[in-house]
């Protein structure tokens, strides 16, 4: 029998705020919302085993499960389900930090200010199908043995991204509207990474590779060092700026999906 608990969370007066999912097992599903709510939905415990818990000071909110273990042992039938709705009235700050969880998350629209994703295991699916209309400062990856995606990474609209993991799989795609320089910074251990960017987007990368290699698909040429598509040879603005240090693992960069807006050539 479906146990199923509401959520409804307004947003606090604070000037600061700052939501921190912290999971297990679980299936996570993340939307814009249309409400005033910061965050609505559901949390669906079918075994009843892992009660949602809910903390909130000032501008935080902390949504996470009581795991009460030894006592509910063996009740555990299937992982509970998040069904969640992000508001979109003021920018915040984002941290989720999952176990062996399932994530489906859209977080295109949504003002964020800071992101951070930190997974265990499972797979994760992480998109943004329209722009964020707050400049993000950080956008921060950590992931073991997880299979991460990423798509529409333009439109998250951040200064800087690092990516830090061993044993995983990452795809970072990075289709919208790129509206200022971007910054990715690599270091991996025995994983394999992916990177998709628009042709008409400029990208250069900087890669070094230890007991790993480094590829990357047609439309590259390497100068000073670095790889570098038409676009940033001829000197297109704004810039993706890819740092990667790979160990034992695998980094292509690669053209291929489509830009909203197309890149502007500085004279």
């Amino acid at each position: 029998m479906s146990n199923q608990t509401p959520i409804d969370i307004a947003f606090p007066d604070a000037g600061e705020l700052h939501l921190r999912l912290t999971i297990g097992a679980c299936k996570l599903h993340i939307r814009p919302g249309d409400g005033p709510q910061w965050v609505a939905g559901i949390y669906d415990d079918p075994s009843n085993a892992v009660p949602l818990r809910i903390e909130q000071t000032e501008g935080t909110v902390r949504i996470s499960q009581s795991f009460g273990w030894p006592e509910n042992w063996g009740t555990f039938r299937e992982p509970p389900t998040f069904d969640l709705f992000l508001g979109k009235a003021r920018p915040f700050m984002l941290t989720i930090e999952g176990g062996a969880s399932e994530a489906e998350m859209e977080l295109g629209g949504i003002p964020l200010r800071k992101m951070t994703v930190k997974y265990g295991a499972g797979k994760q699916e992480i998109k943004f199908s329209a722009p964020n209309p707050e400049p993000m400062d950080q956008l921060t990856v950590v992931g073991g043995a997880a299979s991460m995606e990423f798509e529409g990474l333009a439109n998250a609209n951040f200064a800087e991204m690092t990516l830090e993991g061993g044993a995983a799989g990452y795809e970072l795609g990075f289709e919208g509207a790129l509206r200022r320089d971007a910054a990715l910074k690599i270091n991996t251990a025995v994983s394999s990474v992916e990177i998709e960017v628009p042709p008409e987007t400029a990208v250069k990368m900087s890669a070094e590779a230890m007991m790993g290699s480094v590829d990357t698909g047609d439309g590259f040429m390497k100068k000073d060092g670095a790889f570098w598509n038409e676009a940033a040879l001829r000197g297109a603005a704004p810039q993706i700026n890819v740092n990667a240090r790979v160990t034992m693992g695998s980094i292509r960069l690669q053209q291929g999906g489509s830009a909203s807006t197309t890149a502007v050539t500085t004279m």
